[in-house]
């Protein structure tokens, strides 16, 4: 069964029916690979196998085999993974793999031939660069412990979700994921975008007042330049906090648009909003400037990330729809980067603006006649012409036009007849 095409759902279901007698009930799994971080990809990456040393393969003239009775089942955990990529096949060969190499895209290729879990073609981030981000292994700050600019972002689900709450601050000397395009880039190798504090306001009877109140009170301590706050379910939340907090905080509808200025033509062009902060972070990530927790300190925004796909795209305006389960703290943590864009957009250059002239001079101009050097070397002179020893006919010859000397005089006679004489002929 390809149990990487089934959902977590569905995983869930059979696995419950091992659960009813776990020692008799054993599980084995199998899938191509398709890139999602899903209960396929925990179970060979993640939930390790503790006894690795007993399940050793055992090398035979046929190949490498493994005797399952050299384990413990009854105190055996986790997921022994077996990796078997296309090559195993006796009939393989270059030609296959040149064949496989054409016909496949270069992630479908590590899915169906190499059985490498890679980059999923449906997710919205590079699962490596998301792995990258959370390899630091910091821990949350409680209070501030510099002057680097700060931002709160925050997303209430109207569905009665918990709230979410991400605090990130800006990290000049977090050394950056240096890439092969950064060569000529003239971003700097350091500053990463760092979440440094998470919360979660639990569903209950007073939801909103207790994360209105917990909002206040994380102003005090972080003093970020800028609250962003949902708009969507939090029309209220933001009116209380625009009063007790001030300007810094602002609602963002992510269902509307966001007016970007083309930095070449300077026009102003209309984006969807939701989308432009989606591309906005992929950016931010590829180029190696966010750092997020490690999954031993806070998993959450790694799994969304890695989870976060485009569910559809508008056939007629080519908007994309993402995924909206499990994406609250991500959207929340999207909040603050839009922040930094809109209020440092030096330190995010997401949108690289053109330099133009701004200053204005006169400039000499001479006319440079295209014939004149032509006419100056005489190349239609009667010299090149009697000289002329290329085949075809000569170029013409250059002729004065005007009287001609010595030429004989006419003149009209007494009579009203033209003749050539001064006066009449005698016989």
């Amino acid at each position: 069964m390809e149990v990487d095409y089934l959902g977590d759902k569905d995983f869930e279901a059979i696995y419950a029916i091992a659960m009813e007698a776990p020692k008799r009930i054993g599980i084995m799994m199998a899938s191509t690979p398709t890139g999602r971080r899903g209960k396929f990809y925990q179970a060979c990456v993640e939930i390790k196998f503790n006894q690795e040393k007993q399940v050793k393969p055992i090398k035979t003239k046929e190949g490498h085999h493994y005797d399952a009775r050299l384990y413990d089942r009854n105190v055996a955990k986790g997921w022994k993974e077996f990796h078997f990529p296309t090559m195993v096949n006796p009939e393989w060969s270059e030609d296959l793999e040149q064949e496989m190499r054409t016909m496949y895209t270069h992630s479908a290729y590590e899915h169906e031939v190499l059985a490498e879990f890679g980059t999923e073609d449906a997710g919205v981030f590079n699962k490596d660069f998301v792995d990258e981000a959370s390899s630091s292994g910091y821990g949350y700050l409680s209070r501030r412990t510099n002057d680097a600019p700060i931002a709160i972002g925050v997303d209430w689900d109207k569905s009665g979700a918990a709230t979410q709450i991400i605090v990130t601050q800006w990290d000049r000397f977090e050394e950056r994921r240096m890439t092969d395009a950064d060569v000529d880039s003239e971003l700097s190798p350091y500053g990463r975008f760092k979440v440094i504090n998470r919360f979660e306001i639990a569903r209950g009877d007073f939801t909103y007042d207790n994360a209105v109140k917990k909002l206040q009170e994380l102003d005090k301590i972080y003093e970020p330049f800028a609250i962003y706050v949902d708009k969507g379910a939090g029309d209220y939340q933001s009116e209380v906090l625009r009063k007790t907090i001030g300007e810094k905080v602002r609602a963002v509808a992510f269902g509307s648009v966001e007016l970007v200025r083309d930095p070449i033509s300077r026009v102003l062009d209309k984006k969807p909003l939701k989308a432009f902060m989606v591309n906005m972070t992929t950016l931010l990530l590829d180029r190696g400037q966010l750092r997020i927790p490690s999954k031993d300190v806070d998993q959450t925004i790694n799994r969304q990330m890695t989870k976060y796909q485009i569910k559809r795209i508008a056939p007629k305006t080519g908007e994309p729809t993402y995924s909206n389960e499990d994406e609250h703290a991500l959207d929340a943590f999207m909040l603050t980067l839009y922040a930094f864009n809109t209020v440092y957009p030096d330190l995010a250059k997401a949108i690289q603006n053109k330099d133009v002239a701004r200053q204005f001079s006169s400039v000499k101009r001479e006319f440079v006649d295209p014939l004149k050097e032509v006419f100056e070397n005489n190349t239609f002179s009667e010299k090149k012409a009697e000289g002329w020893d290329e085949p075809g006919a000569p170029p013409p010859k250059r002729t004065r036009l005007g009287r001609k000397k010595n030429r004989e005089s006419l003149d009209w006679g007494s009579r009203g007849q033209r003749s050539s004489f001064k006066g009449r002929d005698h016989f």
